[in-house]
């Protein structure tokens, strides 16, 4: 016994229950032989009567394709099989059958069901599903890390009733209110207070010192001239990491928050912090205070240090990129405010635009730039200079702050990615129309763009025509074409594919053989749908009711990406750890048991989405 228990506790989930259940288990297991080609379970025989682990040796599972049997999954020591079957009581789904000699432990139903039933983690491992299983592991790796930020509602930061007053007041009976209730702000609004209208307000102690004494208004200002309105709010079932991504994207420290249509209290920043060291939301007010690059430099570094501290609460690899990019916007916008302010105003309109991750929101490290820049048709032939002169001191810059010049030469110093709107229309119109895969990789990235400063408009101006995409099959299956290149990295039996030479031995690349797969899955979804996002969550999210892949997939796919995305982020921050070069290839055989399982499921979901699609436009691949 104690060494069937030995074995199972250096496995999953098994080294996740208490050692007295570990123990109980393990004196209830019987040991059987089985011979290479000997069946062990049918398909459409009878129900399990056990759950199967892996001993020694291998089993493969069998489906029928074609009329033959085909593996479509090799299972080695410590995987186990046949839970389906015993979860859901009825014949097994596939066929399985030893690949060499096989030494199995065999756990009684009973002893499986109770080991199900008192404990989370072993239930949630043995779920029905390869999906359910990596929904619940992206869940459970944000659970485990920082319970207070991801399972608090703001509701249960709210430390009083609220304080209100009316428009109709002055500033001075506004600040004696604050200093009677000690409290940093006020809600401004006409009794019964807190029902929730356009007139709604805020006014705070920062509203008090910008906008009335540092602006010399006097004391009998009527508050409805100064506040805050309408006032941004949040529900009150709102995560804590919720509030904090609002505070930090509309740039306030106090955040109302409401329950059916009523403003019940007000969250501060200063109440989120006692849940949490260090926040974002004091990145812009560091750059506020920025007075030269270096001060701009030693922001970028901060931003880098937020990444980590994000990573390490558990936060979600999205919404880990929200903030980074709501950073990374606020040092552009800055950087491209004082470069008008030196070499003057704009000849006409233009648009400062990000590609590829940081269109998408998804820039984590600070990776090489890829940036475009679209102006007004109308410019005068001096807009040409001006613009080259703006873009060479603003990438110059971010090459100071921390970000490489793009090795492919996609920037704004290019002069093929600073042009007038009519030719990026021209461009995206023979992109679509004349699609060429060898073009369409390269480009890819273009319709990921995300406009971060500028007077010209590209939404109204540029998105229409990016959205003719979705009645062009032809392009949007030669998008698919072209992604499908780079299929999921699975053998034929289902495992693994790694790297076999050189010093890439044994490695897989996350980012090429894992997020980008899904990112260029999404795109296509979007493009079909006519959605104008551009991040792949949301993308993703968006476009299941007006494109070929199901809601169910595309949650699939969410949770297969942000999976390799945090393994990926995890392995990096780990390699800054030990002063190397952050990289996005890990050595798979160094991963643990469980997250081996666990990128393996998420190459599955994939490489099943991807056979979908290749399916779903083999038609128009003719074309």
């Amino acid at each position: 016994m104690e060494e069937i228990a030995a074995f199972l506790g250096s496995y999953p989930p098994f080294d996740q229950i208490p050692a007295s259940a570990l123990h109980r288990l393990a004196s209830s297991a019987q040991i059987e032989y089985f011979a290479a080609g000997q069946e062990i379970m049918a398909f459409g025989g009878p129900p399990a009567q056990f759950l199967y682990v892996v001993c020694k040796g291998s089993v493969d599972r069998l489906h029928e394709a074609e009329g033959a049997e085909q593996a479509f999954d090799t299972l080695g020591p410590g995987e186990a099989f046949g839970h389906p079957s015993l979860i859901r009581g009825h014949s097994p789904v596939v066929t399985v059958r030893a690949h060499t000699e096989v030494l199995a432990y065999l756990i009684p139903a009973a002893i499986f069901h109770e080991m199900r039933a008192e404990f989370s983690a072993f239930a949630n491992f043995f779920a029905a599903s390869a999906i359910e299983r990596l929904d619940f592991a992206v869940q459970s790796r944000r659970d485990s890390a920082a319970p207070t930020l991801f399972q608090t509602r703001l509701r249960d930061l709210v430390g009083r009733a609220l304080v209100a007053i009316s428009p109709e007041a002055t500033v001075r009976e506004a600040a004696q209110l604050m200093s009677q209730e000690h409290v940093s702000c006020v809600l401004v609004d006409l009794p019964p207070y807190g029902i929730l209208d356009h007139d709604t307000g805020i006014f705070t102690d920062r509203d008090m010192r910008n906008r009335v004494v540092a602006a010399g208004l006097p004391y009998d200002t009527p508050i409805s001239q100064v506040m805050t309105a309408p006032a941004r709010i949040m529900p009150a079932d709102s995560m804590v990491f919720e509030g904090l991504m609002a505070m930090l994207e509309y740039g306030q420290h106090h955040m109302p928050i409401t329950e059916d249509g009523r403003v019940i209290g007000i969250v501060t920043h200063a109440a989120i912090l006692r849940h949490q060291s260090s926040s974002p939301v004091f990145l812009p007010s560091q750059l506020r205070r920025a007075k030269s690059l270096t001060d701009m430099r030693h922001y970028s570094d901060q931003v880098a240090s937020t990444v980590d501290s994000l990573l390490d609460a558990g936060a979600r690899v999205s919404d880990i990129g929200r903030v980074v990019a709501v950073a990374h916007d606020a040092l552009l916008q800055r950087l491209l405010h004082d470069a008008e302010a030196e070499l003057g105003p704009p000849p006409v309109p233009y648009a400062w635009l990000v590609l590829g991750s940081e269109g998408r929101f998804e820039q984590t490290l600070r990776t090489d730039q890829d940036n475009a820049l679209v102006y007004a048709d109308d410019a005068p032939p001096e807009a040409e200079d001006y613009f080259r002169a703006l873009s060479e001191r603003i990438v110059e810059q971010l090459v100071f702050c921390g970000f490489p010049r793009c090795t492919g030469d996609i920037m704004a110093t290019n002069p093929r990615w600073r042009q007038p709107l009519h030719v990026w229309k021209s461009y995206f119109s023979r992109w679509i129309s004349v699609p060429e895969e060898e073009a369409l990789l390269r480009t890819a990235i273009f319709f990921d763009y995300r406009q971060v400063y500028g007077e010209l408009n590209v939404e109204e101006s540029l998105r229409p025509v990016v959205l003719e995409a979705r009645k062009n099959k032809v392009f949007l299956a030669r998008m698919v074409r072209a992604a499908l290149r780079q299929p999921a990295p699975l053998t034929f039996f289902r495992q693994v594919a790694l790297e076999r030479h050189g010093d890439q031995r044994h490695m897989l690349d996350l980012k090429e053989r894992g997020t980008v797969m899904v990112v260029d899955l999404a795109r296509i979804f979007s493009l079909e749908a006519g959605c104008s996002a551009t991040s792949t969550t949301t993308r993703l999210r968006k476009s299941w009711t007006e494109s070929s892949i199901s809601e169910a997939d595309a949650e699939a796919l969410i949770s297969a990406f942000e999976l390799i995305s945090t393994v990926r982020m995890r392995n990096q921050q780990a390699q800054i750890a030990r002063g190397e070069e952050p990289t996005n290839q890990v050595v798979f055989p160094q991963l643990g048991p469980l997250d081996q399982r666990e990128l393996k499921e998420a190459l599955q979901v994939i490489a099943n989405i991807q056979r979908g699609v290749s399916l779903t436009f083999q038609t128009n691949l003719m074309g």
